[in-house]
């Protein structure tokens, strides 16, 4: 009678561990999505759903409802949400699931992705290109543009609220509750794809800059001011780019001065790199032409002219401070957090540059001398007229597409 007892028990027991899985499955999904974390919460919810109580826990299918439409999977999320609303314990909640689901079909449609070759992948770039006034649902479009630009295997269905699209350029009308099919031409997916969607960009930014060498020990760390203009050529970016710093140098010892001359200008070409989601690494290279003040020469006057030989190299009567020309070729890494969609993409992040100046002095040329500034200029030869530097900028950078 007890082994019997044990075997009519055993069956209640599965059933009572069944219901304490499924509770937990659940339990852990709401904390997941109070903390916003809906990959984990879709993990939960798909565990209480293959539990052996699973498919009449009105909890897991209205809970899982919610967090597909949190994920942009409507489809799916219709498919709980129906689901539900045959397990509601209540006319309210059968109500209120009914009511999510209808707005789910009123409100969304679907495209049918493919490219041009059966099991290709491309990162994909999701621009709506009409007017969406639904605070939430330009949030969930956003968050579907992020996702999509990391590697998406074709075809794909892709859950879109009713409204006109850009994808990867092609363009799509959505309409509610039905799928609309889009094959991507090869000039569409891929590499190719997304470099003809880069579009002229100005960039501004401003940091710090300092340089390093005998040549220049005298130069103070100063502001760094950088404005640029992209323009995609093929894969690559092709940028134009002028710089202003703002640096004094020590001159005569203990005085400082300023000069605003320090300017310059160039080219650079990068290549962008997608790093997931709104992220991109662009690695650059260039060269720029400008003016670098503050070159120190010891000099010695003789016949109302100034024999010059750089500072700590000689002695002299007096020192001047010249300004130099330099050839600066530059390595440029930049990281940039743009917003998903072309046509608003505003972007904001960092970059370094390292740069190497190859520099000359005019010589035979004219300085003033520092402690008497309203004298004439003076006529000079300076030898070695030529100087390096190593230089560092560290810069903020926001960016606007056009």
């Amino acid at each position: 009678m007890i082994a019997l007892g044990l075997l009519l028990a055993i069956p209640e027991l599965h059933a009572q561990e069944a219901d304490k899985s499924v509770r937990h499955h659940v339990a852990q999904a709401r904390q997941f999505v109070k903390n916003k974390w809906y990959d984990d919460a879709a993990t939960e919810i798909e565990a209480a759903l293959a539990a052996p109580e699973g498919g009449e826990s009105f909890d897991a299918h209205w809970i899982g409802a919610q967090v597909y439409y949190e994920q942009v999977q409507v489809d799916r999320a219709l498919v709980l949400a129906d689901r539900a609303a045959l397990l509601a314990p209540n006319a309210e909640a059968r109500e209120q699931v009914v009511s999510f689901a209808a707005f789910l079909h009123a409100t969304f449609g679907y495209v049918g992705l493919s490219g041009p070759q059966p099991g290709m992948t491309s990162r994909l770039q999701l621009e709506v290109t009409s007017v969406v006034f639904d605070a939430d649902l330009k949030r969930l479009i956003t968050k579907l543009a992020v996702s999509v630009r990391e590697p998406t295997a074709l075809p794909t269905r892709l859950s879109l609220p009713e409204g006109e699209y850009r994808i990867n350029g092609a363009v799509v009308t959505v309409r509610p509750d039905a799928t609309t099919p889009l094959v991507l031409e090869p000039r569409q997916v891929g590499a190719r794809g997304m470099a003809s969607l880069q579009r002229t960009r100005l960039e501004v930014a401003a940091g710090t800059s300092v340089l390093f060498g005998a040549r220049v020990a005298n130069l103070d760390t100063g502001g760094a001011f950088e404005l640029a203009l992209n323009q995609p050529v093929g894969p690559v970016l092709l940028g134009a780019v002028g710089t202003f710093d703002l640096r004094a140098y020590d001159a005569g010892g203990t005085d400082t001065a300023t000069d605003l001359h320090a300017w310059s200008g160039g080219l650079r070409v990068g290549k962008e790199l997608a790093l997931g989601g709104p992220l991109t690494l662009r690695p650059s290279l260039g060269v720029r032409y400008g003016l670098v003040p503050g070159i120190g020469f010891t000099c010695d006057e003789a016949d109302g002219a100034l024999a010059c030989v750089p500072v700590g190299e000689g002695t002299g009567d007096v020192e001047i401070y010249a300004l130099g020309r330099a050839v600066t070729p530059f390595v440029e890494l930049s990281l940039e957090y743009r917003a998903a969609g072309r046509a608003k993409a505003v972007g904001a992040g960092v970059k370094a540059t390292v740069e190497e100046h190859v520099g000359t002095v005019a010589s035979p040329g004219e300085a003033v001398l520092y402690d008497a500034p309203d004298a004439a200029p003076l006529p000079y030869d300076a030898a070695p007229a030529t100087w390096t530097a190593t230089g560092l900028r560290l810069l903020a950078n926001i960016s606007f597409a056009f």
